[in-house]
């Protein structure tokens, strides 16, 4: 008789156990059921993925834009310097990614000596993203300026001559 009772209670001790492990299912929402009832939870709008434009650049900021490219341009365009020296006055006008690109650059390889003209902004400029074309003794140079945002300085990511 204690043989039977113990396997009694180990048995419903191994049907407790195991009904841990299945899965409970709640009222099935293809059904029509008076108790299932939809969340009530707050709605957000739904993304789908759309990422706002950035807005077109102001005067103001084309002005500091065409600052920024003019003197990144008159400090890129200077062959004749030390690397080092070329490095120390370029580092502070660039992005993040423009200081990876430029890194290790050889100034003397730079065929652009002077600005020779006026900068302009080229079209599809954004207040955080646009490029300057700046004239030089070599041709026209597009600056491709950055920054985070509207009140940040810009920077140049990439200096390359323009395309023809």
């Amino acid at each position: 008789m204690r043989r039977t009772a113990a396997a009694v209670l180990v048995t419903i001790a191994v049907v407790s156990a195991l009904s841990g492990c299945v899965e409970q299912s709640g009222p099935d929402p293809t059904t029509s059921s008076s108790s299932y009832l939809p969340s009530t939870a707050p709605t957000s709008p739904i993304d789908d993925g759309e990422i706002a434009a950035a807005p077109e650049a102001g005067p103001d900021s084309q002005q500091d834009a065409i600052e920024a490219a003019t003197e990144a341009m008159k400090t890129f365009a200077q062959p004749q310097l030390s690397a080092d020296d070329w490095w120390a006055q370029m580092l502070p006008l660039l992005s993040q990614q423009g200081g990876v690109a430029y890194e290790g650059t050889d100034p003397a390889q730079i065929p652009a000596h002077q600005v020779t003209g006026a900068a302009i902004v080229l079209a599809d400029s954004t207040d955080v993203s646009l490029i300057v074309q700046v004239p030089t003794d070599v041709g026209p140079y597009n600056i491709t300026l950055t920054r985070p945002n509207a009140s940040a300085p810009w920077l140049a990511d990439r200096i390359r001559p323009a395309q023809g």
